[in-house]
């Protein structure tokens, strides 16, 4: 074997090595990637489920402050009132840093860069439920303000589930559980988490009533 031929096999393998080399680098880094992709997208699906859990609270409170023939509120009511709209313009105007505004080209040039566009659905119910509140909302066909609100706070709840996608992030926690829990590997609904295909939910009724038969009188 001549030093010729020597020489081009140690550098075929040189580049050989080099090559496996950077595709090591290159798997590495893509799986970095992935991890920071996925850790960057569980951190705004955290933020973005807490700002909709205060923005249910505050509709929450909202329904419950406003009486349903719409009379007068006592002066500490219309306070309270008062408080939930501008905690509702706070929100609103915080769920503009997780849902923009959509086309903003081609609406609202005079506006200030955030405000340029159409509002994101999910806002809408919240500017929605603002303006019930001042008194300033056409109701349709509403009765009055408490049932306008909770018709709003269903539409900005189904909003928001219809993003966060609960349903497939609890198939992913199931499917987690069971890799780390062997002895669950067998319940199909992981104690609920799941739907049982062979039970249909019983309602708030019956689950009142299996409740009383339980009670113990001497508590």
């Amino acid at each position: 074997m001549n030093q010729e031929f020597m020489s081009f096999v140690v550098g075929g393998l040189t580049g050989v090595l080099t090559g496996l080399g950077a595709l090591a680098v290159y798997y590495a880094a893509t799986q970095q990637n992935r991890l920071t992709a996925t850790t960057v997208a569980a951190d705004w699906l955290r933020d973005l489920r807490a700002w909709a859990s205060e923005a249910v609270d505050v509709l929450a409170e909202a329904s419950y402050l406003c009486q349903r023939d719409d009379t007068a509120s006592a002066l500490q009511e219309q306070n309270r009132i008062l408080r939930c709209r501008y905690n509702l313009r706070g929100l609103i105007d915080r769920g503009r840093f997780f849902l923009p505004n959509e086309h903003e080209k081609e609406y609202g040039d005079h506006k200030p860069e955030a405000y340029k566009g159409y509002r994101h659905l999910a806002l809408d119910a919240l500017v929605a439920a603002e303006q019930i509140l001042s008194g300033k909302a056409n109701l349709f066909s509403f009765p009055d303000r408490k049932s306008a609100l909770i018709g709003v706070q269903r539409e900005f709840v189904s909003i928001m589930q219809a993003i966060l996608d609960p349903r497939s992030m609890n198939k992913a926690i199931a499917v987690s559980i069971r890799r780390v829990c062997d002895d669950r590997k067998k319940d199909s609904s992981l104690g609920g988490l799941l739907p049982d295909p062979n039970k249909v939910p019983e309602g708030a009724e019956s689950l009142l009533f299996a409740a009383s038969c339980r009670f113990d009188e001497s508590i």
